[in-house]
């Protein structure tokens, strides 16, 4: 490969890349090239540039050394063209590596003025320059000898007055700190192939150590006949080179990067309860007993209010579906009224079209302009999408880690916990499964003392519970509530059904709904929605067209030995044919006679009697026999033999 030999900016010698003052390189000639030295940059090559150490050419000679053999924080300084030599410094780039000093080099700062200063009162006395420098070291000097720190030499505090030429009075101190870059990680000898490899090697997603990525280095290196420094040489430099963040995505992930980064605190003095809320999704860690016998870990779905941190609702399901969502909602809505804004995840379950459509997701489905609005878009209610699992966006990801995980240990879920994780399942996995009514029944009671317990301690609670700081912010609060309409359209639409033939009633999961007013409509298939975690509510039943019918109570069933519930259900019976009585006298008004009596009309007239009076009668007697009509009778022969032969065979038998 051919190498150019002119000078580029590529190239620097030892004397300009200490006049540069770059991070990771001494300030001085000698201190670059014990650098050099030692990490071998004379021997160092590359494939595109050659070898990356060559004579200089002009007046002076020596090495000059290509820029890829500096530390990566001296190359990036480079590539911003930020370096300037240290003689042009201004004031302000002097006083900011003065903010990086420690507090020792500090100390030497002033000392060094305060011999500057009591030479120039000598020289204001009438002492020349060099009488006051040398007044100045010999009592140092004699200080010295008396237990104080070692003095300067005359020709030192001489170039403490060269380092302050120009130099305003109260920039001084700036100028006169020593320049001194600290204790560097010694490098040792690392060819600049080895060290690639090296940070190649640590800086994966496999998060190799140290030591092991040594170990292969060094079996690398002795083929190839890399120089090496030690492990720890190797460990210093890179964590001196390599920012931690840089290493957190590298090995850890963009997750691990987001963690580098200050989280944004969120402020909620200046929100008053339900006008913000939040929901999200919670998998237990308990396995539960589902009525069809199937045994899983349940999916919570929670609404939590954001200025109060009150959990408003609660629901379950085997799934995170968008109807478990309309529910949490529909209890959220018909016990505490409408928010102003709701922040959820982008998940399928929030952004079905049922829920949000209308409005705009981060993901799934189409734009707002394409489709029906949901539930939130039809009542009114602002959602906002929020990034999943960050509890900043979301705080109710905090509540379920403090609430859900402490009460899946419970004593009373003991034998049916499995576990955070699959490595860290207990050792009674498996041995029983909750009942789903047991289950939800523990789950309200402890939410009820979560949400009652005092002394919290979160902003703005004062020692309050989140009960009690809901309770005084709502009445400040002017919340919405909503209508019955409103309200059911937050329930569930189940099924497809046929009304009963007879009496018009409606039977869903088992349990059978009527109202008078669904008895009298006509009988078709309808619509039932209902709430299939209080069967006891009534449903609402809808026509095929979605268009509202009736509402239907829940007919109890009786006990044979309860003569009350008979009682009941007979003056019920007889209310009802009362009141259906009533409606039939109301609707009919003509009895039966009455429409007889209409049927008869009035009385018909009688005939006129015929003009002559000689009448004909005529007979209309049809002739039955041949005589009848004037014809001899024909006589069968083979009737009449038959006949005779019959009589013969009578009479010799008798």
């Amino acid at each position: 490969m051919t190498n150019t030999q002119t000078n580029t900016p590529e190239w620097f010698s030892a004397a300009e890349l200490a006049a540069l003052g770059l991070p990771g390189l001494p300030s001085t000639k000698r201190g670059v090239q014990g650098v050099a030295d030692r990490e071998g940059w004379a021997d160092q090559t590359s494939d595109t540039v050659g070898p990356l150490a060559r004579t200089r050419k002009g007046r002076g000679g020596g090495m000059e050394f290509h820029a890829s053999v500096l530390p990566e924080a001296a190359r990036v300084r480079l590539a911003a063209g930020s370096a300037a030599p240290r003689e042009t410094l201004d004031r302000e780039a002097m006083w900011a590596r003065w903010e990086q000093l420690p507090a020792g080099l500090k100390e030497t700062a002033r000392s060094r003025l305060a011999v500057i200063d009591e030479v120039e009162r000598l020289m204001r006395g009438g002492l020349g320059k060099d009488a006051a420098i040398k007044t100045v070291v010999a009592q140092l000097t004699r200080e010295e000898r008396l237990g104080g720190e070692k003095a300067p030499g005359c020709s030192v505090v001489y170039d403490w007055f060269r380092a302050i030429h120009g130099a305003a009075t109260a920039d001084r101190a700036a100028y006169l700190a020593p320049n001194y870059q600290g204790r560097r990680a010694d490098r040792g000898a690392c060819s600049g192939d080895a060290w690639e490899f090296y940070k190649g090697d640590y800086l994966r997603p496999s998060r190799p150590t140290h030591a092991s990525c040594y170990g292969r280095l060094q079996r690398l290196a002795n083929d190839r006949g890399w120089s090496l420094p030690s492990a720890k040489t190797l460990q210093r430099r890179l964590e001196a080179e390599v920012p931690a963040p840089v290493q957190f995505l590298l090995r850890y992930g963009e997750e691990a990067l987001d963690h580098s980064f200050p989280h944004l605190e969120r402020d909620r003095s200046g929100i008053t309860p339900m006008r913000v809320l939040n929901l999200d999704g919670h998998t237990w860690d308990v396995r539960v007993l589902w009525p069809d016998g199937t045994i899983s870990r349940p999916h919570g779905l929670a609404v939590q209010d954001i200025a109060s941190g009150k959990m408003l609702a609660l629901r379950h399901d085997m799934t995170l579906n968008h109807h478990l969502v309309r529910l949490a909602l529909g209890d959220t809505f018909r016990d505490y009224g409408l928010p102003d804004i709701i922040l959820m995840d982008n998940g399928r379950e929030n952004a079905a079209q049922a829920i949000s459509g209308g409005q705009r997701r981060l993901r799934w489905g189409k734009t707002p302009e394409e489709e029906s609005a949901g539930l939130l878009k039809t009542l009114g209610v602002k959602a906002i999408a929020v990034t999943a699992y960050r509890g900043q966006a979301k705080p109710i990801e905090r509540a379920f880690r403090n609430f859900a995980h402490d009460l899946a240990k419970s004593p009373e879920f003991e034998g049916a916990y499995t576990g955070h994780n699959p490595v860290s399942k207990p050792d009674n996995y498996g041995e029983r499964a909750i009942p789903l009514a047991e289950f939800e029944a523990i789950v309200q009671r402890e939410l009820a003392h979560y949400n009652a317990r005092a002394g919290r301690r979160g902003q703005n609670m004062h020692g309050r519970s989140f009960d009690q700081v809901f309770a005084e912010g709502v009445q400040r609060a002017n919340v919405r509530q909503l209508t019955p309409v409103q309200l059911r359209m937050c329930l569930l639409a189940s099924k497809l059904v046929t009304m009963d033939p007879r009496s018009g009633a409606v039977t869903v999961e088992g349990h059978r709904y009527w109202s008078p007013e669904l008895g009298d409509l006509k009988r078709q298939q309808v619509t039932v929605r209902f709430d299939p975690e209080a069967m006891d509510r009534p449903a609402y039943v809808y026509d095929k067209e979605g268009r509202f019918l009736a509402e239907a109570a829940r007919l109890q069933a009786g006990s044979f030995d309860r003569a009350s519930d008979a009682r009941g259900h007979m003056k019920a019976l007889r209310d009802h044919k009362r009141a259906k009585r009533d409606l039939a006298r109301s609707i009919v008004k003509l009895t039966p006679r009455d429409l007889a009596a209409q049927l008869a009309g009035p009385p018909l007239p009688e005939a006129p009697a015929p003009a002559d009076d000689k009448v004909i009668t005529l007979d209309f007697t049809i002739p039955r026999t041949a005589e009848q009509l004037g014809q001899p009778a024909a006589v069968d022969p083979d009737y009449t033999a038959a006949w005779e032969r019959s009589v013969a065979s009578a009479a010799s038998r008798g």
